[in-house]
């Protein structure tokens, strides 16, 4: 069958409303229902970006830690927290006195202290650039790179100075080239060795926490 001549509305389909509902509409309303639209898009927005960034950086912190367990091996284990304390005079030990040139032999315990306690040294100076002149010399020994803080690099004016600083610090061990400094600390801290002793001769043998005197022992309190 042919339709001619139909009538412009014959053919009409009649569409449902798609009218929003009257209270979207309401002008007190409106406000209310936007923001609550907008929020809700925020927040699945937030949830999706929170989950992929949360899936990036555990990826990421799995590849660290297989590089740097590649890398470090078995350097990466910590080092032991419970080192004893150890207070070392330079002037006299790696330093020699009163000149204060650098002594080759007492670089390797230096450094071995270093490592193996939680070290601080102090060294005698009157003026800024004697304190920087010291500092130079145990750079040059790469004491830094072997465990010493820069910190822990101390400075008197005097060796009674220096008796005071190490009764504070309270060291398991105070190496000293200063009898008068030994003397002051006698009893004082709770193990003593006086270099350039029969018991202690050198920095070489008084450095190492397991060695035993030359002679009778070193001073205990």
């Amino acid at each position: 069958h042919t339709y001619t001549n139909l009538h412009p509305h014959a053919l009409q389909i009649p569409l449902p409303n798609m009218a929003l509902p009257s209270f979207l509409l309401d002008k007190k309303t409106a406000p209310y229902v936007i923001w609550t639209l907008v929020a809700v898009v925020c927040a699945l927005f937030f949830w999706l970006t929170r989950g992929s960034d949360e899936k990036s950086e555990e990826q990421g912190s799995a590849a660290s830690n297989r590089n740097g367990s590649a890398k470090t091996g078995s350097s990466s284990a910590p080092r032991s927290k419970n080192r004893s304390k150890v207070t070392v005079a330079l002037d006299g030990t790696l330093l020699s006195a009163p000149t204060q040139e650098l002594q080759e032999a007492a670089i390797a315990p230096l450094l071995t202290l270093c490592e193996t306690s939680e070290l601080f040294t102090i060294a005698l100076a009157q003026t800024d650039a004697d304190e920087d002149r010291v500092r130079s010399v145990l750079e040059s020994c790469g004491v830094y790179s072997k465990g010493l803080r820069h910190h822990r690099v101390m400075f008197s004016s005097t060796p009674e100075g220096r008796a005071s600083m190490v009764r504070q610090l309270q060291p398991a061990l105070h190496i000293e080239s200063d009898v008068n400094v030994a003397t002051a600390l006698s009893g004082k801290i709770p193990s003593l060795r006086l270099v350039g002793t029969e018991d202690w001769p050198d920095f070489a043998t008084a450095f190492d926490l397991c060695a035993t005197p030359s002679g009778a022992g070193d001073a205990k309190s």
